[in-house]
């Protein structure tokens, strides 16, 4: 289940179900569960974020994109597009890195605030086929069958070379399913409305020729998939269920078809390459939740994963830079929040809902552990001594990086560390007026700090 792998601790957080926390709940009016995808609304936003290999590890030098504009990730794998325009129903985020498939993340946004995401990205597993013979690729969670005389070329012509077939399984119940995933679980069905997924099994392929080139698989004669469902969705599993093939370009899964189960794997037709999900549908309702400390501050870049309390069904986003969640959860349940930590602790844990219509909730209160929290309320000056209008501070510190906006010389950000030990904590300021930018390092431990940046390099 989703909640038993959040934290060893389980037991002594589902204490935490009895107790209300402080919170104001605002009930709007707005669209039904199950909406049509309402018209497209492009804002001008942030999104920043990190990037994971298969071990967790950092990836550096990954390529991100987003709204037309594009970057890359440092060394600790973090990224900051600033100021890109996306539409803020469904802001997609492509992320590319030789040896890896590509990812992607789909995010409700916000004008002018800045979301944070994170992304693992899949080692390719390879094989080769024939095309003129077909074959049979065969892994531990299931096969992807390709029948002969069934593959095309770019230009829609028939290719009967060698075909490179790189394909990855990945679990719903995994530990780290809500980075490997792209999208966010959202789909449009065959009705054309927007919905909300609870997944059963996924695959992604891709086919390129001898020279990279890529090739397709003939829709009349498609590959056909079987894959494994999980054994904690098994009793859940129907005996069909929707397929869903994911859209890069509008972020959303698309229905197009019908998975069979056929024992513990789920069987169907894969009329094109990329990712394939089996998934039943539920209506959402949009939440808006403001997430902040003991001391009254937004928490920031905290996983936040909501849960039916019925049958752990969960959706699954971040806090962005001012503690704010934001994004789709089903409706008419019983929600058990959960946030965590950078460090995969559980910090809070508490049931709200149900909700029928878009809410918001004010001040779910978040104690942060003191030993391991360094609150920064600095200052930033020019040249001249004189305040920093506006501008921007990246916080490194443990190998992650956080950020912070310069207004009127201030800026301030709460960081919850990993580690209670003394360390390096490095600021990278830029003023926003010219673009100069200056680094400043100091030792750390937790606290509270107050330092004077001079930007003037």
């Amino acid at each position: 289940m989703h909640l038993l792998r959040l934290s060893p601790i389980l037991p002594a957080l589902l204490l935490l179900l009895t107790i209300s926390a402080c919170r104001k709940e605002h009930s709007q009016e707005g669209a039904p569960p199950d909406p049509e995808p309402p018209p497209t609304v492009i804002v001008q936003t942030s999104v920043e974020g990190r990037v994971l290999n298969e071990q967790l590890q950092p990836v550096q030098n990954a390529t991100v994109s987003g709204g037309g504009e594009s970057t890359t990730t440092d060394v600790n794998g973090h990224f900051l597009l600033e100021n890109v325009d996306l539409p803020d129903n469904a802001a997609v985020i492509s992320v590319e890195k030789n040896g890896y498939f590509k990812g992607y993340r789909t995010l409700m946004v916000r004008k002018d605030q800045t979301q944070y995401i994170q992304v693992e990205l899949l080692l390719e597993n390879q094989a080769d086929i024939n095309a003129a013979t077909g074959d049979i690729i065969a892994f531990l969670q299931g096969t992807l069958t390709f029948p002969a005389n069934a593959v095309l070329s770019g230009d829609n012509q028939p290719y009967n070379g060698q075909v490179t077939v790189r394909s990855i399984y990945i679990d719903p119940e995994g530990g780290t399913f809500a980075d490997q995933m792209p999208g966010d679980l959202r789909g449009i069905g065959t009705n054309q409305k927007e919905t909300g997924l609870r997944a059963f099994s996924m695959i992604l392929f891709t086919m390129e020729d001898g020279a990279g080139a890529a090739v397709f698989p003939d829709p009349n004669k498609p590959v056909a998939v079987r894959i494994m469902i999980p054994s904690a969705l098994s009793a859940s599993a129907p005996q069909e269920i929707p397929l869903w093939h994911f859209d890069e370009t509008t972020g959303f899964w698309k229905e197009e078809g019908v998975a069979t189960r056929q024992g513990t794997d789920y069987v169907g037709n894969a009329t094109k390459t990329g990712y394939w999900l089996c998934a039943t549908t539920i209506p959402q309702i949009t939440l808006t939740a403001q997430v902040v400390d003991q001391r009254g501050s937004g928490v920031s870049n905290m996983r936040v994963t909501l849960l039916t309390k019925n049958n752990f069904i969960p959706t699954y986003g971040f806090t962005n830079r001012d503690g704010i969640y934001y994004g789709k959860v089903p409706s008419g349940n019983q929600l058990i929040m959960v946030i965590t930590s950078n460090c995969s602790t559980v910090l809070h844990q508490q049931e709200i809902g149900p909700f029928n219509a878009a809410t918001e909730i004010d001040n779910i209160s978040v104690p942060l552990p003191q030993n391991i929290t360094l609150v920064i309320n600095g200052k930033a000056k020019d040249c001249d001594n004189f305040n920093v209008v506006t501008g921007k501070v990246i916080v490194n510190v443990d190998n992650r990086n956080y950020s912070a906006n310069i207004t009127l010389g201030n800026f301030s950000l709460t960081v919850l560390r990993c580690s209670d030990q003394p360390a390096n904590l490095t600021f990278i300021a830029t003023d926003g007026r010219i673009n100069r930018t200056s680094t400043t390092t100091m030792n750390v431990t937790s606290g509270t700090i107050t330092p004077t940046l001079d930007i003037c390099n």
